[in-house]
């Protein structure tokens, strides 16, 4: 759980999967993040250029629209400071790598492990 000192946090979430969007804000909100929702690649291009401060997001690769590859690009140039996590149900490592090379921090493969979601999300890997 969030410690009293934290300050709210913006988490985006890019999925078209109504429920997993729904526990993916729910895990993330009992956990003291704000959260935001894009259903389709290309509301989620439109959130990241206008939207404020985005400390972290969660990606979807197959978004209606513009796809997920496009959306943490997107993310990358406008948030530098975003930590992306990519999730996809097709967790290829020739995926995978397309993901981190748009961007991405981090890769959590669908179905997805609430824990390992939740360390992507909130424990950046130490800097080496």
């Amino acid at each position: 759980m969030p410690s009293p000192s934290d300050t709210a946090r913006a988490l985006f979430v890019a999925d078209d999967d109504d429920d997993v969007a729904a526990t993916v804000s729910r895990l993330f909100e009992r956990r003291g993040w704000t959260v935001h929702r894009a259903r389709t690649g290309s509301e989620a291009v439109a959130i990241a250029r206008t939207s404020g401060p985005i400390d972290a997001a969660v990606v979807d690769l197959v978004l209606p629209g513009v796809g997920g590859l496009e959306v943490v690009r997107e993310l990358r140039e406008r948030h530098p400071r975003c930590r992306i996590v990519a999730m996809t149900g097709m967790a290829e490592a020739a995926m995978i790598a397309a993901f981190l090379h748009a961007g991405a921090d981090a890769f959590v493969g669908k179905p997805f492990d609430i824990a390992a979601l939740i360390a992507a999300v909130e424990n950046p890997p130490d800097p080496a």
